[in-house]
């Protein structure tokens, strides 16, 4: 039986690829697999594909269509890989610095070396698992100034003076996994060496938007990013890529919108006319404080990241919406109201409250005319649902 390499990289796989196309959650698999076995394909061939075919659909939304398209997967790298327009983002973070050259240990299935080489930089890219670096010299292969190594990032020997690293979090033990702070060698590679690295050279090190602030150096700039406001990332920047000692929020979008500040907290007070729901990227940066003060908002309860105000603010940084009333978060007296309301599409919220929204909305039988958001969290030591309307 031929190996994986032999199977998924041969003119066969290929073909059967392009027939696939993308494979979503509704594709009837078995009648799918039932066919092509019929047809004559063997049955690990069939598998391949249509395992590769279903990532490839879910890569569509990291990569687009055309790319996803031809790229292979494996199902750790798509998870891991870099959306392309932040990709993207990071390449040109190198160019406008004057760099011509990356050395990227670790680099997957080759996604942020791909924005590297589409922007024109020369590429060297470090894979350690052997299947994996075959896929990303197969996601590279119309790009000549990129060039893919199977070796461990921690012992090869480079000339490099400039690096990229998206070190992976571990699979840590049962025991591990409980704790409560995680540790450089959580990662692989170790943030440890990673870290090393940046002290030594000009790096960009691309981690997951959760990572705790104590885990991260002074002398480096680090950044929390937003897109699609989703919160995707934290990359530190070391030497000339970065200033050091420098923390911002950005959301990438057809333009970067940036806020940098002070770690300070906002001053607490009760709901205004408005509340406000802030991007990810501001909330996980600790800078949402300094951002409230500088814009007139305040917070609503210690450690609940809603700011609220008495007149409307418009920001991208922000979801607006206005208080129409302010109940105990009871749900009979919720359902009650939203009766009254004729409330029938509600949009549920919530922070620092133990009810889910999937909880609550079977409780509240929702049939009327009109739409609403409601907001579960505290204000103060309170408990509260805020019926709100959004903001245009």
């Amino acid at each position: 039986m031929p190996d994986l390499d032999e199977t998924i990289f041969g003119p066969e796989a290929k073909q059967l690829l392009g027939k696939l196309g993308f494979l979503d959650a509704k594709a009837d698999l078995l009648k799918l697999t039932s066919d092509l076995r019929k047809q004559g394909h063997e049955p690990q061939l069939v598998a391949l594909c249509i395992s590769q075919a279903k990532l490839r659909s879910r890569a569509v939304s990291k990569f687009g269509s055309d790319l996803a398209s031809t790229m292979l997967f494996t199902e750790e790298g798509l998870e891991q890989a870099t959306r392309q327009q932040v990709a993207a983002w990071h390449a040109q973070k190198f160019l406008t610095h004057g760099i011509k050259s990356v050395t990227d240990l670790g680099c997957g299935i080759g996604g942020d070396a791909l924005a590297f080489a589409q922007a024109g930089l020369e590429v060297t890219a470090i894979e350690k698992d052997g299947l994996t670096a075959n896929f990303a010299k197969h996601n590279l292969n119309n790009y000549p100034m990129a060039a893919v190594s199977n070796a461990d990032a921690l012992k090869i020997e480079s000339k490099s003076t400039s690096f990229w690293l998206d070190p992976a979090r571990r699979k840590l033990s049962s025991k591990a996994a409980g704790r409560v702070m995680l540790k450089p060698e959580d990662f692989s590679p170790n943030l440890n060496f990673a870290f090393e690295i940046g002290a030594k050279h000009t790096a960009g090190i691309k981690l997951a938007g959760s990572l705790p602030h104590e885990l991260i150096p002074e002398d480096c700039e680090a950044n929390w990013v937003s897109h699609n406001n989703e919160l995707v990332e934290t990359v530190l920047w070391f030497g000339e890529l970065g200033e050091s000692g420098k923390r911002s929020a950005l959301i990438l979008a057809d333009t970067i919108t940036e806020y940098s500040g002070d770690l300070i907290q906002a001053p607490i007070s009760e709901v205004g006319k408005y509340v406000y729901d802030p991007n990810p990227a501001l909330v996980r940066s600790h800078l949402l404080g300094a951002f409230a003060i500088e814009n007139g908002l305040w917070g609503i309860a210690p450690s609940i990241a809603y700011l609220s105000s008495d007149s409307e603010l418009s920001s991208p940084w922000l979801r607006g919406f206005e208080v129409m009333e302010s109940l105990p978060l009871d749900v009979k007296r919720i359902a009650k109201r939203m009766s009254e309301l004729d409330i029938g599409t509600l949009e549920i919220k919530k922070r620092g409250v133990d009810i889910t929204p999937e909880q609550l909305r079977p409780k509240l039988k929702l049939k009327g005319k009109n739409a609403a958001t409601l907001i579960l969290t505290r204000v103060g030591d309170a408990r509260k649902a805020l019926v709100c309307q959004p903001l245009s």
